[in-house]
């Protein structure tokens, strides 16, 4: 640790002086960025149902599991010498950067953050929703320099607004990086001597790569940005279900859809034999987010799973990663969710709390200032009035209060 802050304030002394980077400029992969998951030194696996998009290698290691990948694999010969060397040139590059911000070590809980170069001197993690904003500058770049191992809660999220890609975001990481199930994260990792590894049911749109360390990825979804689930540019923001008095709601959003005919959301008990739960049209072809819901009113008594289908106009169909769901509607705990979200405006609040009911609803804004208040249950809301943003909604029951993450976006 002493060395790494020490090389980042030489680092500084010299630049004042000397500036062969330009910030602003996206760092060169060279052939490392035709990889989707790639390590100098260790194994690439891949466990459960996941799809990759883009190459798979090792300079040193095996290869294993990848039934559906979109790509080649490359395993210690002539392109993974060239792309090893790549990696080293772009993580001196990046790790050399010159520091803008110095946030703290925990980064989301609502942060929504400009683009820049962020310095977090030891091990950080993500929580919840963290926002980055480009503010319509599509060339806006995000570094995050990371002095040790930098880990995600489970169903944290990365969202990108204003013009923003993942393509032009860049988390450079001092060790280990282990993201928790249901994690959506954008951007390119890069770890210096750390293992990475994608939980299940989670979607990185962008690239893992390590320059000594296993890469490993557990029923999730990878691909080289932009996203695309397949052939077609399908760029899915989320796919997660929640129990809902003994239903299960299946909730979607989408970034960008080209080509989109429709949504196929099916259910499986072994996720071996599949049956349609319901079909829902697509926004064929639209930059705009969307968000959609199918009410399953039939699930199993025990484990179930979901997975989403979608079909373009010449009939090419693609699927997301799986979602499990457990003993909805048979002594269930209560909870409360919000969907869709993200949302343009309008949301449904559901809670599966009988024996608690809810008396009063509040939602704040990032500032902290109270922008709506309901003196009992109350499911439907409209927020289309107010400035996109993160807000929280709290939902207050006499045994415990809930605070809800929701991020509001432009109509």
């Amino acid at each position: 640790m002493k060395n790494f802050l020490l090389s980042r304030l030489v680092t500084f002394d010299t630049l004042l002086f000397f500036s062969s980077l330009i910030f602003g400029q996206v760092p060169n992969l060279g052939t490392a960025a035709s990889f989707a998951l790639f390590t100098t030194t260790g194994a690439v696996g891949s466990t459960g149902i996941t799809q990759v998009i883009g190459n798979v290698g090792t300079g040193a290691g095996a290869i294993t599991g990848f039934a559906v990948l979109t790509g080649s694999e490359y395993d210690a010969d002539a392109v993974t010498t060239q792309a090893s060397a790549d990696l080293l040139v772009a993580y001196t590059q990046l790790h050399n950067e010159v520091p803008t911000f110095f946030p703290g070590p925990v980064l989301g809980n609502g942060q929504v953050l400009d683009s820049g170069v962020y310095f977090l001197p030891a091990a950080s993690s993500l929580n919840a929703n963290l926002t980055l904003d480009a503010q319509g500058d599509s060339n806006a770049i995000f570094i995050f320099q990371i002095g040790g191992a930098y880990s995600t809660s489970a169903g944290s999220q990365v969202f990108l607004v204003n013009g923003a890609l993942a393509a032009n975001v860049y988390w450079v990481v001092e060790g280990a990086v282990p993201m928790a199930a249901g994690t959506i994260m954008r951007g390119n990792i890069i770890a210096n001597n750390g293992a990475i590894s994608l939980g299940a049911g989670g979607l990185l749109e962008g690239r893992a790569l390590s320059t000594t360390g296993a890469v490993s990825i557990y029923g999730s979804i990878v691909a080289i940005p932009p996203l695309n689930l397949g052939i077609l540019p399908v760029e899915l923001l989320s796919f997660t279900g929640v129990c809902d008095e003994g239903n299960v709601l299946i909730t979607w959003s989408t970034a960008t859809e080209s080509d989109n005919n429709f949504f196929t959301v099916e259910q499986s008990l072994e996720q071996e034999n599949w049956i349609v739960v319901q079909t829902v049209a697509g926004a064929a072809t639209s930059t705009m987010v969307h968000s959609y819901t199918v009410t399953d009113r039939l699930p199993a008594d025990g484990v179930s799973f979901y997975r989403l289908k979608q079909t373009d106009f010449d009939g090419k169909a693609t699927y997301s990663s799986v979602v499990q769901m457990k003993n909805c509607g048979t002594g269930q705990t209560g909870n409360t969710s919000l969907y869709p979200n993200p949302t343009s405006g309008r949301f449904t609040l559901t809670s599966t709390g009988k024996d608690d009911p809810i008396y009063s609803i509040e939602i704040f804004n990032d500032l902290g200032q109270k922008v709506f208040a309901s003196p009992g249950l109350q499911s439907k809301f409209d927020l289309s009035a107010y400035a996109p943003g993160v807000y929280i909604v709290e939902v207050h029951q006499d045994l415990k209060t809930s605070s809800l993450e929701l991020l509001l976006t432009k109509n």
